[in-house]
């Protein structure tokens, strides 16, 4: 047997084992986040449609890695990326000393939570844009590391200490919805709508519509 087949069949016993090991893990955290967000919805619904039914709190489960929440004219939907990550030399976490004393922390799994406006996925606006609101990793020994807006930007940064259970998987779901309820649809610049061609003018009347986002044709916040 060869030096370079003993190499694979090392990497494959290792690293392609941890890998495996991180894709479990991420994909329970996403089943837990899918069974908590629906959970919300049933417990918010009751309450908001006491004012408006509109404003029912809607979960669906789109495949086996994407689920969404509705709620008013939005939609955040959670993605989980079936390929494990590690983080380049420059990050924070790779930096961190619970990472430098064992490396193999720093391989994740992924699950990324965008906001939609709700009419884009409706009518299927495939021009339209989602905004990034979260970023969870996963590694190996089930602790998690979120990158995001506002309070998910430094909430859930302490990699060593952070372990996957109900109060955390709840409270990002809650901040990713409080974070979407305040993050408005800003009319665009002049500039950007000052002409359009007859083809855009009947696509416009159309439900499809025009491309739209929140900050479409604005730089992000």
């Amino acid at each position: 047997m060869s030096e370079d087949i003993i190499q694979i069949i090392g990497g494959l016993n290792n690293k392609a084992g941890l890998k495996q090991h991180i894709y479990r893990n991420t994909k329970t955290v996403f089943d837990e986040l899918k069974r908590y967000a629906k959970e919300i919805a049933e417990r918010l619904t009751p309450e908001v449609i006491k004012k408006d039914k509109s404003l029912e709190v809607q979960f669906s489960e789109i495949s086996e890695f994407e689920f969404h929440l509705k709620f008013s004219g939005d939609t955040i939907a959670f993605i989980m990326h079936t390929n494990v990550f590690a983080f380049p030399p420059e990050h924070e976490v790779s930096k961190m000393e619970y990472v430098e004393e064992a490396p193999e922390r720093g391989y994740c799994g992924m699950i990324q939570a965008y906001n939609f406006l709700s009419d884009s996925i409706k009518y299927q606006r495939l021009s339209d844009v989602g905004y990034l609101l979260a970023r969870i990793f996963i590694n190996s020994e089930a602790h998690f590391y979120v990158d995001g807006q506002r309070q998910l930007d430094f909430l859930f940064k302490d990699f060593h200490q952070n372990e996957i259970n109900e109060d955390t998987i709840v409270k990002i779901i809650e901040q990713t919805m409080l974070y979407a309820l305040d993050f408005d649809l800003y009319v665009p610049p002049m500039e950007v709508m000052s002409e359009i061609t007859l083809q855009q003018k009947n696509y416009e009347n159309n439900p499809n519509g025009l491309a739209t986002g929140k900050r479409l044709g604005f730089k992000k916040e």
